[in-house]
């Protein structure tokens, strides 16, 4: 299916569950599918990048390493606000890329903070962080004290709300740590 028509039309949900329908009964077309997402105009490459998000949702197995670096490298250079948000999105389908890339860190903590990044785009930029520092105790510390320190009133409900969900599921990780170790 190298055909860009489909993709121009791709509108719905419901197409887009079609697509799905046959991506599960052809997954050799999804190498393909992925490069289209990573090579055409930004015009048709959102909306190819809207299935490879649901890929990544439902069969991450199909993912190489290099497809996960290359939308990486996407969440960090795009300039459209849907493709980033897309980028991160299925970045979040994924456990933490090792070794953890202090960069991307930093530009996850600037997506977060910035008021020029789009809602959606901050929020994942949360969820990620959180993620991602998980599993270092120092980053995860500083990680926490930034967000604690963000003035609620300077961003929108749901960037408040992925805030606060991040802090309670923070809490009640520490809570079941302290209890297994009395």
């Amino acid at each position: 299916m190298k055909n860009l028509d489909f993709f121009k039309g791709l509108q719905s949900r419901y197409q887009l569950e079609e697509l799905m329908l046959y991506l599960s009964e052809n997954p050799a077309f999804f190498p393909e599918l992925f490069q289209m997402a990573m090579t055409e105009k930004v015009e048709y490459a959102w909306r190819m990048l809207w299935v490879v998000e649901k890929v990544s949702q439902r069969q991450p197995e199909w993912f190489t390493v290099d497809q996960i670096l290359s939308i990486k490298n996407l969440a960090l250079t795009s300039k459209h606000n849907g493709m980033q948000r897309l980028a991160l999105s299925i970045l979040n389908s994924f456990p933490p890329i090792q070794p953890i890339d202090v960069y991307f860190l930093n530009a996850l903590y600037d997506m977060m903070l910035s008021p020029a990044s789009a809602i959606a785009v901050q929020s994942l930029s949360i969820k990620l962080l959180y993620k991602y520092t998980c599993d270092d105790e120092d980053l995860l510390r500083e990680f926490i004290l930034t967000i604690e320190q963000i003035d609620e009133n300077e961003y929108t409900a749901a960037f408040t709300s992925t805030k606060r969900n991040i802090l309670k599921l923070h809490d009640r990780k520490q809570k079941a740590q302290y209890k297994k170790k009395c």
